[in-house]
């Protein structure tokens, strides 16, 4: 097998993959964090329906959200999760993961 040496490919590793894989991982540790939440009793707080979250962020131009969006957005987040491999999401990062 031949080194990789092109310049280009050597950017695009360290300018583009590198710096999204460690937003993945980032992401992937949110969403566990996320799920111990959910799964401490907040998902029974939200029926899967059309009941509205009442956040008073309407007037601030915020969409407003029912039960259904909430659960369908946990459920797609999940899936986001369960679809990663993060063995190979985790190869490419070089910094300590940091989660804000």
């Amino acid at each position: 097998m031949a080194n990789i040496v092109n310049p280009e490919a050597i950017k695009f590793c360290n300018e583009q993959l590198r710096l999204l894989c460690e937003e993945a991982r980032a992401l992937m540790a949110r969403i566990d964090a996320m799920n111990t939440l959910w799964n401490s009793g907040l998902n029974v707080m939200f029926p899967n329906d059309t009941s509205p979250v009442v956040d008073g962020r309407d007037a601030e131009g915020a969409s407003r959200l029912t039960g259904a969006n909430v659960q369908s957005a946990v459920g797609i987040l999940n899936a986001i999760k369960a679809a990663s491999n993060t063995q190979i999401i985790e190869k490419p990062c070089v910094r300590a993961l940091s989660v804000s």
